[in-house]
């Protein structure tokens, strides 16, 4: 073979292995998010297109299934184990998805990760929730504040309502049903029953739960729930005051939408909510008619509520896992996250997000971290997500509330049902936390 003839079948073979490896890094990861929306989406979008610039290659699709159909979509792509690589992991689903096996353990590449010294007290709780295992990396926090009509508060001359006593007095003066004016924006459709709770939680303090993450149970009780306390049947008659004084009737029905547009639509002074309604409020209203307030503290000396959030996870049968996850940690960096949080409306995960970006230190954001310098005061409670029961509680306790709400149960029937389901829940379940 002639000299020239073996280089060129040498450059022969190189290139042809140059393509071999070019085709054997062509690769698609999917992403499917639940809380879709299409200018959510097109925030991701901008992250995944920067990510595919940075690694030729790779290619990012993002699945955006209608909102209100997305859980049960992801469902059943994981059921069947569809080609998913990252998948939203919510507070209300990661049970399911855990427990299924559904979700990859991504402490080997958290481990490594450059940016996890930066990630929040909360961050760090949330990673390692269920089963003390990293099944996702939380993109934001969805912790509540109290919305309230500026103007409407100054007109009346009242202070801004520090407790939940405070927003019952000043609902009381707001309420003007033949102005179709009333105190607060209630929430008696789906997942209502959260809302009582957060009034619960005020009453008894996070001290006297078996847990913040098993919110039912009490401290060394054995499984004994907190719907046997005396503060918490007083805490339930004030809820129920809230409603009948303070709120227009209808709302018995209302969910997040419904709340939210009795709050914007001038028909409500207060209403408890997430920080993506700040939004909202931004675009529909002026400055002068609106503010953000910390949430109430009740007679326990503390501000308990949902330290609500959604995240990213990686599917157990991942076909590429390395470069998932590493899409995932580029997701969940510091410069992309303070970016979506703040396109988002949500908390964001790391403690240098006011640096990089004053948006979280000024304006409406500035209250969420006074909060946060309060730890004491302003604390965490969810209910047992972990337990199976769960699913079916949470698809049949708003109905439960509203027949008491309309006086057709009484406040015992109600307090016994839910010590009764959640008592033979810890029987069948056991300690879960």
């Amino acid at each position: 073979m002639s000299r020239k003839l073996f280089i060129a079948l040498i450059a022969c073979i190189l290139l042809f292995s140059m393509a071999a490896v070019a085709y054997a890094e062509d690769v698609t990861i999917t992403m499917v998010e639940s809380l879709t929306s299409p200018e959510r989406t097109a925030i991701l979008r901008e992250i995944a297109d920067k990510y595919e610039a940075a690694n030729p290659g790779v290619k990012i699709e993002i699945i955006s299934p209608p909102l209100e159909q997305a859980d049960a979509k992801i469902t059943q792509m994981l059921l069947n184990k569809s080609d998913v690589d990252v998948v939203e992991v919510r507070d209300s689903t990661l049970t399911q998805f855990g427990t299924n096996g559904w979700l990859a353990d991504l402490a080997p590449y958290l481990e490594k990760w450059d940016e996890k010294d930066t990630l929040t007290s909360a961050a760090t709780q949330v990673i390692t929730q269920f089963k003390h295992t990293a099944y996702l990396i939380p993109y934001g926090f969805y912790q509540r504040g109290l919305f309230y009509r500026k103007d409407w508060f100054k007109e009346a001359g009242l202070d801004v309502p520090k407790t939940w006593q405070d927003i019952y007095d000043a609902g009381l003066k707001l309420t003007d049903p033949s102005k179709n004016r009333y105190g607060w924006s209630f929430r008696g459709g789906t997942r209502g029953y959260q809302y009582a709770d957060t009034v619960y939680w005020a009453y008894t303090g996070v001290d006297k739960l078996a847990d913040p993450n098993a919110g039912y149970f009490l401290k060394d009780g054995d499984g004994k729930t907190i719907f046997t306390l005396p503060e918490v049947k007083e805490a339930l008659h004030f809820y129920k005051s809230i409603y009948k004084d303070i709120s227009p009737k209808d709302s018995i029905a209302w969910g997040f939408s419904e709340m939210v547009q009795g709050f914007v639509g001038g028909t409500t002074a207060m209403l408890i909510q997430d920080p993506e309604v700040i939004a909202t409020c931004s675009k529909d209203m002026s400055d002068d008619q609106w503010d953000l307030a910390p949430f109430p503290i009740g007679p326990s000396g503390e501000a308990v509520f949902p330290n609500g959030f959604g995240g990213w996870g990686m599917t157990s049968f991942s076909k590429h896992p390395d470069i998932a996850a590493d899409f995932l940690l580029f997701l969940s960096n510091s410069e992309n996250n303070t970016y979506f949080a703040k396109n988002y409306s949500t908390i964001p995960i790391h403690i240098n997000a006011a640096d990089l970006d004053p948006y979280f230190s000024e304006g409406k954001f500035a209250m969420y971290m006074e909060m946060a310098k309060q730890p004491d005061v302003y604390r965490y409670a969810t209910e047992p997500q972990m337990y199976e029961a769960f699913s079916q509680f949470n698809s049949e306790v708003d109905q439960w509330y509203q027949n008491y709400l309309t006086d057709q149960i009484t406040d015992d029937e109600l307090l016994a049902y839910l010590d009764n389901y959640w008592t033979e829940a810890y029987k069948n379940e056991g300690k879960k936390w």
